[in-house]
C-alpha cells in the first residue's frame, strides 16, 4: 500500500517536515505520480526503516576512535579534522570540529585531564 507523507507522519507520530526533510533525502523508498505528488511505498518503507535502525544500533555499539566525534547534522560519527578543545563546567572538555560532509558541528566530550 502506498502512503502520502502526511499519513506516514501520523502513523509514526512525527512531523510531516521530518518526512520531507529527513526520510526522503535519506533514501526512503518513494515515487512521484504524474502530478508530482509523493507516494511512500509501505512495505518497502518498513524494510528500509528496519535496516536503518539496525545499522545505527550496530554503529553505536562500536566504541568511537579517539579521532572521531558525533556530527549533530548528519547524526553519525565522523573523523574530526583540526579539533579545538573547549573547557566546560563539571570537569569536562568538549572537543569540537567541523564535519567534512555538511560543515556542521562535530562534538565529543571527555573528562578533563589533570
Amino acid at each position: 500500500m502506498d502512503y502520502r507523507p502526511s499519513e506516514i507522519a501520523d502513523l509514526l507520530e512525527v512531523s510531516v517536515d521530518t518526512v520531507y526533510r529527513s526520510y526522503i533525502p535519506a533514501g526512503c523508498p518513494h515515487e512521484r505520480d504524474e502530478t508530482g505528488h509523493i507516494w511512500i511505498l509501505g512495505t518497502a518503507f518498513k524494510a528500509w526503516a528496519e535496516e536503518i535502525l539496525a545499522e545505527r544500533k550496530r554503529e553505536k555499539s562500536i566504541p568511537m576512535k579517539p579521532d572521531e566525534g558525533w556530527c549533530l547534522n548528519c547524526n553519525m560519527r565522523v573523523k574530526m579534522i583540526s579539533p579545538k578543545i573547549i573547557y566546560s563546567a563539571r570537569n569536562r572538555e568538549i572537543i569540537q570540529s567541523n564535519c567534512k560532509k555538511c560543515d556542521g558541528k562535530v562534538n565529543r566530550a571527555r573528562k578533563r585531564n589533570g
